[in-house]
């Protein structure tokens, strides 16, 4: 018999989506395609129904609901006849079974999320595949809420409760990337919220799922050419740009979530995927107390947050281990179960910088016109903008004509206002004009005319003995500034 529970836990993950450009249907929170990044728009119940619905699956499994889509494959609810005990079911798309390389790998990411021993960590008790081919797994059925249904229907988090949901993601992913495993697709939606509320206070026990999702469906053949698998909104700067992904990109991505938390909203938001990509890359967040005022009391936590959604990798912390070191020296709990932020955030090692300059991620390859302008526009508000050059060029103008007025105003008096006096002017002999360069460098008098020596050479002095330039110099006198040139 189905529980309240249950029902609840369905009725979420079938709020579904539907990617107009390739028909693909998704559930969640998801706004974009991963597949070729269109926008989603709300979709009602599939007019078909699930044929995979009331299957036997491997002779145990009996196939009960569809619980959600997502772009790896369906999850369903399902049933152990023999244990009559309710489990999830994860089945590869269709589409992209028949990729057998990406097939094998969806098993082997099964297997190594089952080998991460850790009490927030979904747990994977079963996989196979069906006699089709497609390769499926089954794991522990959540009841609950995700982390991604709470902050849509109420907002920002409450800090205290925020905080306790931070550790123990922390703690999940931590001994994942311990065991090598990075998550590549951390959003609230793959945070599951398991528990309710204990005396007015929200006790959640977390379950991270998904693990290795983008990392598979990634490297598959049908997503479209410059689209990189994942949810855009939590994608750090170097998963957005194609480098090479670690463990810091979950860092980043749990950055957002932390920010998304104290806030209600994401550091990002834009019309197109790319436009939110351009973003994670070039643009610098507002600090979380700067969009809400519920954030305002978070003192040094808000500071973490920033380190953890740094641009570049290096700047964030280490580990989830140091995550988790730097949220419990800031944040105690008081003997009535409430948490006290400290305003400053203590020591940290110096790639850490204690203020954050958010640098531009300028090692990365820089988006195109298009992309910046979405960018921009989806964070600036519409202005006039007087180009700079036309400025310039107005000064440099009114600039001239002030030097000119005052030259003006200084002027000489004219010619014809000035008395004539006549002047007896001796004839002297006239110069021949200076000697220029030819073609070929070498120095030639332009006449013949010889000056008598008293003219040209004062009583007993001896004059220097010419000295010739070599052939080809190419100097001119400035007698004819132009000689030797063309």
């Amino acid at each position: 018999m189905e529980t309240p529970a249950t029902r609840k836990t369905v009725d979420i993950r079938r709020e579904m989506k539907r990617c107009t450009s390739c028909g693909h249907r998704f559930s969640g929170e998801a706004a974009f395609c991963p597949f070729d990044g269109s926008k989603l728009e709300k979709a009602g119940p599939d007019p078909m129904a699930d044929p995979f619905i009331g299957n036997l699956v491997d002779t145990r499994y009996e196939v009960i609901a569809l619980l959600g889509e997502g772009g790896m494959g369906h999850v369903y609810e399902v049933r152990h006849v023999a244990l009559d005990r309710h489990f999830a079911m994860k089945v590869l798309r269709r589409e992209l079974a028949r990729d057998e390389d990406l097939a094998d790998r969806f098993i082997q990411e099964a297997r190594a999320t089952a080998s991460v021993r850790h009490p927030n960590v979904v747990e994977i008790t079963d996989f196979g595949k069906l006699p089709s081919g497609v390769p499926y797994f089954v794991m522990e059925l959540l009841v609950g809420e995700t982390l991604g249904q709470v902050i849509k229907s109420g907002g920002p988090i409450p800090a205290r409760r925020a905080v306790r949901i931070i550790c123990q993601v922390a703690g999940a992913l931590g001994s994942a990337h311990a065991a090598g495993i990075v998550h590549r697709d951390l959003k609230p939606d793959n945070v599951f919220l398991v528990g309710g509320v204990s005396g007015g206070t929200a006790s959640d026990d977390v379950r991270v799922v998904d693990f290795g999702a983008a990392k598979i469906i990634g490297s598959s053949r049908i997503t479209r050419e410059g689209i990189v698998f994942g949810t855009p909104h939590y994608m750090s700067p170097e998963q957005a740009s194609g480098q090479t992904v670690d463990h810091r990109a979950d860092i980043y991505a749990l950055g957002v979530i932390m920010y998304e938390m104290f806030t209600g909203r994401v550091p990002f938001e834009a019309d197109t995927y790319m436009g939110v990509l351009t973003q994670h890359m070039f643009v610098r967040p507002l600090r979380p107390s700067q969009v809400s005022p519920a954030a305002r009391g978070l003192g040094a936590v808000e500071e973490i947050t920033m380190v953890c959604l740094a641009k570049k990798r290096e700047e964030r912390y280490g580990s989830m281990e140091e995550l988790a070191a730097a949220l419990d020296e800031v944040v105690k709990t008081r003997s009535d179960g409430r948490l006290e932020f400290a305003d400053h955030i203590g020591a940290r090692p110096s790639k850490y910088p204690g203020s954050m300059r958010y640098p531009m991620a300028d090692e990365l390859e820089p988006p195109s016109l298009a992309e910046m302008r979405v960018a921009i526009d989806s964070v600036l508000p519409p202005r006039r903008v007087i180009p700079w050059a036309f400025l310039v060029g107005v000064g440099a103008v009114l600039a001239s004509a002030a030097v000119g007025w005052a030259l003006l105003e200084h002027r000489a008096p004219p010619v014809s206002s000035l008395p004539v006096v006549p002047v007896a002017i001796p004839a002297l002999p006239i110069p021949p004009p200076p000697p220029r360069a030819t073609a070929t460098g070498a120095l030639t008098a332009t006449s013949s005319a010889k000056l008598p020596p008293s003219a040209t050479t004062p009583a007993g002095h001896t004059p220097p003995p010419k000295k010739t330039l070599p052939t080809g110099t190419g100097i001119d006198d400035v007698g004819d500034p132009f000689a030797a040139k063309p």
